[in-house]
């Protein structure tokens, strides 16, 4: 072989690594990355601040929130030079050259759907619109309809509304005005991911009102992938509706935050391809109104906060931030050693070990039970009083072997949680055929687990079982009569 032969072949092949990891670099950050903060507000504390120390203290503090793509902020507040004010106890407004600061930070997108985009009036509104249209910021809640966003392939739609005081005059400012856009669009664009980033709630209070629950529901029923919440300056409950993530309050981001809980706050990052794909929370602290991030152990002080007021919601502990998930859909695969769950008031700690085995402990807020090391494989978790004696029980998937069965299988283990301590309430025994999949579900305040599960010759069941005093009881048996 000649050596310009063998020459050349290197240097095919030297391009095809390269083409190869290109390609490679391509495909990882093919996706749409989107990121939210709470409320931004850069009057009083925060302008006396930046006039001691320079703009470059809120231009750092917008480049600390990773945004590949787009960074949307709700601000409150005007840029306008008028002082022409509506009549009230807070009105904020900075010059209108300070917008540029919010460009230079990275911002894309700012609402100003809140309570405070008419402090000065319609002039103090149309300065502030302008002064974010001359900086290259695209407004959002200035509109009827949502702002679509953009990257190659992948789009998706942000809403936003207000459902607060003072804000009359805006597009939506009503819960049906909201729900008409919003079904509107999900008729006209029913594949496109629609977001809604709402100013809605009351302030300082860490739970949501039931009004706000009702309409969550309604909204993903309409139609929406995401619900996003500002206005209460702290932070408040997370939940799953059907798989999609609401987020009643993330709290402030850029704040003079000086009553109780309001210098703690968390932003929200989506990946979106086709739909929302991942959800990653990132964990902050308000320092003299700018936002810091937090060490590990201060991240996990904070996420059981944040998660104690929530229920059947897990955070896996990421190397930047913490990847949020239902818990139902939580395998214990995912590449992490930490996952942080919530159920009612119970928060459970599961840690891999590095000998790839589990343990796991509970936490109420009065206390905490011992830890348990759990033999096999786990898959899975979900919190019930599966034996309808009054008191928390935690039942686990694990796949093992045991002496009884020496094969290789998913099985159901359940501690029950009483006088602080994990205590096996069942471990390890067979059900008729092989469990694929459990569930727990409650009739008329009784609670009844519910299995698939799949015999030799590959056909699948559908099972009911209610608790008796030496386990469990059949109660409905069906046959999956779609199988061939």
């Amino acid at each position: 072989m000649s050596i310009f032969f063998k020459d050349t072949i290197k240097v095919v092949r030297a391009l095809l690594l390269i083409l190869s990891i290109l390609t490679s670099c391509q495909n990882k950050r093919s996706e749409m990355s989107i990121q939210f903060t709470g409320d931004v507000i850069l009057d009083r504390g925060v302008k006396d601040q930046m006039n001691l120390h320079g703009d470059s203290l809120l231009i750092s503090a917008l480049q600390k929130v990773v945004s590949e793509d787009f960074l949307v902020v709700n601000y409150e507040g005007t840029f306008t030079n008028t002082d022409d004010h509506q009549n009230d106890v807070f009105n904020f407004n900075v010059s209108h050259k300070k917008a540029a600061l919010l460009s230079e930070g990275g911002v894309t997108h700012v609402s100003v759907a809140n309570n405070h985009s008419y402090d000065y009036k319609e002039k103090g509104f149309k300065d502030t619109i302008e002064a974010l249209k001359e900086n290259n910021i695209i407004t959002l809640g200035n509109e009827c309809s949502p702002q679509i966003l953009k990257k190659g392939k992948y789009s998706c739609a942000v809403l936003a509304a207000s459902l607060t005081t003072h804000n009359d005059k805006l597009c939506i400012s009503s819960v049906r005005e909201l729900k008409n856009s919003v079904k509107k669009f999900s008729k006209e664009e029913p594949l496109l991911p629609l977001i809604v980033y709402i100013h809605w709630g009351l302030e300082l209070q860490s739970t949501p009102e039931r009004w706000q629950r009702e309409l969550a529901k309604e909204l993903v029923d309409a139609g929406v992938d995401a619900i996003i919440g500002h206005h209460p300056h702290v932070v408040q409950t997370i939940e799953f509706i059907e798989d999609v993530p609401v987020f009643y309050s993330l709290g402030n981001y850029i704040a003079d935050a000086y009553l109780p809980n309001t210098d703690f706050s968390y932003t929200i990052r989506f990946s979106i391809k086709d739909k929302i794909e991942e959800i990653y929370l990132t964990p902050i602290q308000i320092k003299r109104y700018f936002p810091f991030n937090l060490n590990k152990e201060e991240q996990h002080v904070q996420i059981k906060k944040f998660l104690s007021f929530s229920d059947k919601v897990c955070a896996l502990e990421m190397q930047d931030d913490w990847l949020l998930k239902p818990l139902s859909k939580v395998d214990f695969k995912e590449n992490t050693s930490l996952w942080i769950a919530s159920a009612d008031t119970i928060l459970s700690m599961v840690k891999r070990m590095k000998t790839g085995t589990h343990v796991i402990k509970l936490e109420t807020p009065d206390n905490a039970s011992n830890t348990v090391r759990l033999h096999g494989d786990l898959s899975e978790m979900q919190f019930s009083d599966i034996n309808n004696d009054g008191v928390i029980d935690l039942l686990l998937g694990i796949s093992k072997k045991v002496n009884f069965d020496p094969v290789y299988r998913k099985r159901i283990n359940i501690y029950s949680y009483q006088n602080k301590s994990l205590k096996p309430l069942w471990l390890g025994t067979k059900f008729i055929d092989d469990v694929q999949n459990f569930d727990t579900y409650s009739n008329q305040d009784f609670n009844y687990l519910s299995t698939i599960e799949i015999d030799k010759k590959g056909k699948r069941y559908y099972r009911t079982y209610e608790w008796d005093d030496f386990g469990f009881g059949l109660i409905t048996n069906q046959a999956n009569s779609h199988e061939n």
